[in-house]
């Protein structure tokens, strides 16, 4: 069972796909994770990725690829919920190439929400995100606003989520596979859609 969980950033996916994987024991693989682990220790990547994440913009393709393909050939026997990813639909196509989807989550919200959210979103020294509003971090644990959570920043990102996202929408549309979620919910009520279009077992067959 493979699942990839899709929307724009601040959406709530991130803390929804972990959710997922510890329903259904699956692998949980995060690009954005994997990308700022690289800029905690300084790599060259990390540098490169840090650039992008300032200006708002997306991390290059081959890079992705790269990282992807490094993922599947070191856990590509398990099963998976892929936050964020595929990006794009070169991302997507590669991907049908590497693992067979059961579905994919589309978590729909405006702009406005996306914003509201992002207000309150802080992460801690290991990356586990909290929101200072909605899910607030346990007594004792220090927490950071991250530079890329700064609302011009999630603006850019949120429009170039937006002129990306239509040609992956239609390319798993026409598969059966999509399922559309309303992200504007509590938590609690997110992860209820979610089960309900999965299947609790795991064993149902989305509709689009």
């Amino acid at each position: 069972m493979n699942i990839a969980v899709l929307g724009p950033p601040g959406c709530g996916k991130g803390t929804q796909s972990k959710l997922l994987a510890a329903h259904f024991g699956l692998k949980h693989f995060s690009l954005g994770e994997m990308l700022r682990l690289e800029v905690g220790k300084g790599t060259e990547l990390g540098k490169t990725t840090e650039a992008n994440l300032k200006a708002g913009k997306l991390v290059p393709e081959p890079i992705v690829l790269d990282l992807f393909k490094t993922y599947v050939s070191r856990n590509g026997d398990q099963g998976h919920i892929l936050d964020g990813y595929p990006r794009t639909l070169v991302q997507a196509e590669a991907l049908d190439t590497l693992l067979s989807l059961s579905a994919v989550v589309l978590f729909e919200i405006t702009e406005e929400g996306v914003l509201s959210r992002v207000a309150g979103r802080v992460v801690d020294a290991e990356g586990r995100a909290y929101n200072l509003n909605s899910n607030r971090p346990p007594v004792g644990v220090r927490t950071k606003r991250r530079d890329d959570d700064r609302p011009e920043v999630v603006q850019g990102r949120f429009r170039n989520y937006l002129l990306e996202i239509e040609p992956i929408l239609s390319y798993y549309d026409g598969q059966g596979i999509l399922i559309r979620v309303n992200a504007s919910g509590s938590i609690g009520s997110i992860l209820d859609q979610l089960l309900a279009s999965l299947g609790r077992d795991g064993g149902s067959r989305p509709s689009g």
